[in-house]
């Protein structure tokens, strides 16, 4: 086991002030939340920061929320490269020699490491995690071929459970969408009946 901040670089996110106009993409907090549900985000434009420890999304970084009940994480797609994150949000980088991303991902997900993230947080209300509690998370390293078939397994099951959620919304829309035109008959009907008499 290795400490993450051995096999990573990890960067805290910065301040900016959203602009219209911005020529800079910038992801926040609420943008990984849309991530995690399953829908793209409209990321927030402004100015380039001025910041030197500021970095833009690669793929195959991972974004880690730093405020929230549960810590989320996401690994980068192509749609975030060249933005940058805001405050409450962390970059992840791993070394690739080290460990595969997605499989650092499902690792950081696990509901032991979750418990174990939620007590390096830190204030009240809706409390940070500490870039340091995050840093001293200790990563098990299996050899790459594991934590590739270890990641595999991790995303075909966040696959099912996105295509799970769809098929409900779906199942719901069609029974409302039901319930709707069996009204909306049985209403028709009653008023050609009433008009009929």
């Amino acid at each position: 086991m290795l400490q993450l901040e051995k096999i990573s670089t990890i960067v805290s996110g910065i301040s900016f002030r959203a602009l219209g106009a911005g020529s800079t993409r910038f992801m926040r907090l609420a943008d990984l939340t849309d991530i995690k549900a399953g829908r793209i985000p409209a990321l927030a434009m402004g100015e380039r920061p001025a910041v030197a420890r500021a970095l833009m999304i690669e793929e195959g970084d991972l974004v880690i929320g730093a405020r929230g009940d549960v810590t989320e994480v996401c690994v980068a797609e192509n749609y975030l490269t060249g933005a940058f994150i805001s405050l409450d949000l962390y970059l992840v980088r791993p070394n690739p020699s080290f460990v595969d991303p997605h499989y650092l991902a499902a690792f950081l997900e696990l509901p032991t490491t979750q418990a174990a993230l939620s007590g390096g947080k830190q204030g009240t209300g809706l409390a940070r995690l500490a870039k340091e509690a995050l840093a001293k998370t200790e990563i098990p390293l299996p050899p790459m071929p594991q934590q590739r078939l270890i990641a595999g397994l991790a995303q075909s099951y966040e696959q099912e459970a996105r295509l799970l959620k769809q098929l409900a919304n779906l199942s719901s829309f069609f029974g409302r969408e039901a319930v709707s035109r069996a009204i909306l008959a049985a209403d028709t009907e009653h008023n050609f009946t009433r008009s009929a008499q």
